[in-house]
């Protein structure tokens, strides 16, 4: 997985919008959890515009299950900042 498989699986989201997605994993290398995943996508950072004024919950949720299939291919943690402006 790279960071366009994660863009294309939020792509029909809109509720709210994905201002960025950034690759935190270099700053994790050799972390509890991530020992010996050189060179894998296991750091992600979302920065999200709520536009709609949704529940951070219901935000967290969406992202989380469209993300299934990244976090069952290694990646370890999701960072969502949430901006409503």
């Amino acid at each position: 997985m790279n960071l366009n498989n994660i863009e294309i699986l939020l792509q029909d989201i809109n509720e709210f919008e994905i201002l960025e997605i950034i690759d935190n994993s270099d700053k994790h290398m050799g972390h509890v959890g991530v020992e010996n995943t050189y060179n894998m996508l296991t750091h992600v950072e979302l920065r999200i515009l709520n536009k709609n004024n949704l529940n951070k919950i219901d935000i967290h949720r969406k992202i989380h299950k469209k993300l299934e299939p990244v976090f069952k291919s290694g990646l370890h943690s999701l960072e969502i900042k949430i901006s409503n402006r």
